[in-house]
């Protein structure tokens, strides 16, 4: 019998310990824990990985496989990244350049994920995943076990919750920034109880004018603190009189623990199934607080941030284990951009700053324009970056679109304040800044303007018509963002040389064991044990 018994595992090209393991050792994951922090750095991990408890952040540095440089390439916001890295595709494919774009027919600046042919379901916001245009890795878990994997999403920006759900996902919920409820929209077909009974039973309208947040741990044991700093804890609060008051509430740690809880509740609808199909929880945080002090003048309450996630983040990851198994859980977690507006510094320091003026810029290239080629207006609008040019004027006065294009560039990177300035055609033949390819990959058509500008490093934006906040000194340092991922067969080890975002989505795909999203070009990296 012996004899027989080792015959079968030669016969089966296993070695006998390694048919044992492959016994136990499950096909794939039951279930994906994927979390996405907005600000999340490198720099701030190293430096508070004693402050952490030992089931958060530090568990992941010693038991994932860590990148801590994530390259999202430039010029991308936090939508847009996350776009990159749930999809594998570039925003010149997947169709998101940034989390609001310019309409050039209304002359005004709107929500990228934008659907009017959908209805707001506790908020008056029309959003769907529409404008995403190839499939996303929670897509591609739902078609491959054809429905019977979960997915939800829960976040307190809509494009977060909405683009990590994808097209195919029973639920995406963010915080609705007008009222405070938590909203989804009729585009999702499955709403769960369980979280919409917040809006009625304990709704954050009743609650937020008693929530104050203020240091959660001593405030001598934040490191690197000046003694200033020490002697006065900071204490944040939202009154009713804040018109603004939800949406800088989404980017505290009150609101990443009630994502928390949330998430929680949504855990428990995703019930395990017999034919080995994959779910996924999808849940977004905030590091990036919107505060009246810049980043550099609240480094206590960034710190405060990340130390209370790490418990956050602890709980979700130990629910999730006990409800499906270790061995059956994988976990990604990774950083997006910041979305910081610093202000100026204090004069004293006598560092350079300037404002640029986008209302003043606007008038002056139009007086330009007009001087050359006759009156009307030749300038359509501004966003982020971007100016547009009245197309249809041009083409009545039968004048060349690249010329005009290039007039523009030339006079706007004369004006004081800006450093460098690209006209599309420069991006699109990948002759434009620092990392050509990247800014042609990282640029949408349909979106773009005619004309890309740079402002100079220490100058803010100001007189911006499409959003009545400071624009913030301008700067460009990128904080690295990294990125986790832990799951049964993966190493734990540190891997430092930087990596594409686009690497991300098709690395997940392979840990489930599923189909790379179908705009993913680039392949799986290779973190599985040897």
């Amino acid at each position: 019998m012996a004899l027989l018994s080792l015959l079968s595992v030669l016969a089966s090209g296993l070695p006998a310990g390694a048919q044992t393991a492959a016994q136990r050792t499950p096909l794939r994951p039951r279930i994906l824990l994927a979390v996405t922090i907005e600000g999340l750095s490198t720099d701030y991990l190293d430096l508070l990985r004693n402050n952490f408890g030992e089931e958060g952040f530090k568990r992941l540095m010693n038991e994932a496989a860590e990148f801590p440089t994530v390259d999202y390439g430039p010029g991308l916001d936090a939508t847009a990244a996350m776009a990159v890295l749930y999809t594998g595709a570039a925003p010149s494919v997947n169709g998101i350049p940034s989390a609001y774009v310019y309409d050039s027919e209304k002359h005004l600046s709107k929500n990228v994920l934008t659907d009017t042919s959908v209805m707001g379901n506790f908020t008056d916001e029309t959003y769907s995943p529409a404008a995403v245009k190839v499939s996303t890795l929670s897509d591609e878990i739902r078609v491959d076990s054809d429905g019977d994997g979960y997915v939800y999403s829960i976040a307190a920006s809509p494009a977060s919750s909405i683009i990590s759900a994808g097209h195919a996902a029973n639920s995406a919920f963010w915080l609705n920034r007008n009222t405070g409820n938590w909203a989804t929209s009729t585009y999702y077909k499955d709403v769960p109880p369980e979280v919409t009974e917040i809006n009625y039973r304990n709704p954050l309208s009743r609650r937020l004018s008693d929530y104050k947040w203020t240091p959660g741990s001593p405030m001598n044991s934040y490191p690197l603190l000046s003694m200033a700093k020490r002697a006065r804890p900071f204490s944040h609060v939202y009154p009713e009189s804040d018109l603004r008051r939800y949406e800088r509430y989404g980017t505290s740690p009150g609101a990443n623990d009630e994502i928390t809880n949330i998430a929680l509740r949504l855990l428990k609808k995703i019930q395990p199934v017999t034919n080995d199909a994959v779910s996924m929880l999808n849940v977004s945080y905030s590091l990036s607080p919107d505060l009246p002090e810049t980043p550099g003048r609240a480094r206590a309450e960034i710190m405060d941030a990340y130390i209370r996630l790490d418990a956050s983040l602890a709980s979700l990851m130990q629910a999730v284990e006990k409800q499906f198994g270790k061995d059956n859980v994988a976990v990604m977690v990774a950083g997006l951009p910041g979305s910081f507006h610093d202000g100026p510094d204090n004069e004293k320091w006598r560092i350079p700053y300037g404002q640029f003026s986008i209302k003043r810029a606007d008038a002056l290239l139009n007086m330009y324009l007009m001087s050359k080629h006759g009156n009307g207006q030749w300038v359509s609008g501004y966003h982020n970056r971007n100016f547009y040019l009245n197309h249809k004027l041009i083409s009545e006065k039968n004048l060349d679109l690249p010329s005009i294009r290039a007039e523009a560039a030339d006079f706007l990177g004369r004006m004081a304040g800006i450093s460098t300035v690209y006209p599309i055609e420069s991006i699109t033949a990948s002759r434009a800044g620092a990392d050509p390819e990247g800014l042609k990959r990282n640029t949408t058509l349909a979106h773009s303007g005619d004309v890309v500008i740079e402002v100079n490093p220490g100058w803010e934006v100001v007189d911006d018509p499409n959003t009545s906040r400071p624009g913030g000194v301008t700067r460009h340092a990128q904080l690295p963002a990294p990125l986790f991922i832990m799951a049964p067969g993966i190493a734990p080890r540190e891997i430092n040389k930087p990596i594409d975002a686009r690497e991300v989505a098709p690395t997940v795909a392979r840990i489930l064991r599923i189909r790379s999203p179908n705009g993913a070009s680039l392949p799986a990296l290779d973190i599985n044990k040897r």
